[in-house]
């Protein structure tokens, strides 16, 4: 049974949040990690960093590149994931590039992510119906690989998407990277459609930067995944490691209480 079969769960709404692993440092993303969990969020998103990131807004670039120049990899976040599933039961997932899957081997990075305690990745380079090796070993091994969705896409595509997808699908809100908006303009409408051919929990991200855009969102999705804000947040804190932990705590209840 893979962690994230409790994203099923109906009663509740559902919050992701997302951070940079590395970002500015291991340590902070072993802080986070641990509040974040205690804080009570359904699953925990940790970035790998890469070069070219084409789907990230310029807050989530600058913590990939601290991150980089801190040598943080694919490996030695493994290394920090193993530690705290040691008492960390929140599904965690990674997000990245294939780029970096391939560059480090698509099966053992499957294997490799298993063995450290990662329930599944999200991979916004690569389309639904690309890698269907990649898709089929992971698939096979119990590894969930989750697909976006977008305003752009067309119906037929939208309903394959959704059909592939393991564990939630995630709905990008809006055309663009990610990042805080003041607004959100997200195409909202199309959550209802997507909702209703999915058998599976569906979580709208790009752009929800605030409580009281969470709680509009969540009127239509199963949840909402968090992105730039909070890297925003840890990046505020440095290497303050006790004001990160009570900070997160806040954000975290923050959000909670609107969903």
């Amino acid at each position: 049974m893979n962690r994230m079969d409790s994203l099923k769960d109906k009663t509740k709404k559902h919050l992701v949040i997302y951070t940079m692993a590395g970002d500015p440092e291991m340590k902070a993303t072993e802080t986070a990690i641990y509040s974040l969990a205690d804080a009570g969020v359904s699953l925990i998103e940790i970035g790998i960093p890469f070069s070219d990131p084409v789907a990230d807004g310029p807050t989530i670039q600058r913590a990939g590149e601290i991150a980089i120049a801190g040598g943080t990899t694919i490996a030695n976040t493994m290394e920090l994931v193993k530690k705290v599933r040691k008492t960390v039961e929140t599904p965690m997932v990674f997000m990245l590039y294939y780029n970096l899957i391939l560059s480090y081997g698509t099966e053992k990075f499957i294997d490799d992510a298993i063995k450290c305690g990662i329930d599944g990745a999200i991979i916004p380079d690569l389309p639904f119906d690309e890698e269907e090796g990649f898709y089929e070993y992971a698939k096979k091994s119990g590894f969930y690989i989750i697909y976006l969705v977008s305003p752009t896409n067309t119906p037929s595509r939208m309903k394959k998407i959704v059909e592939k997808s393991s564990g939630f699908v995630y709905y990008i809100l809006q055309k663009g990277v990610t990042g805080a908006r003041k607004k959100s303009s997200g195409e909202l409408k199309e959550l209802r459609v997507i909702k209703k051919i999915a058998k599976k929990p569906v979580f709208a991200g790009f752009g929800i930067s605030t409580p009281e855009q969470a709680s509009v969102v969540a009127n239509y999705a199963d949840g909402v995944i968090i992105g730039s804000s909070f890297v925003s947040l840890v990046e505020k804190c440095g290497s303050d490691m006790a004001k990160l932990k009570v900070e997160t705590g806040k954000f975290v209840k923050s959000f909670l209480k609107r969903l």
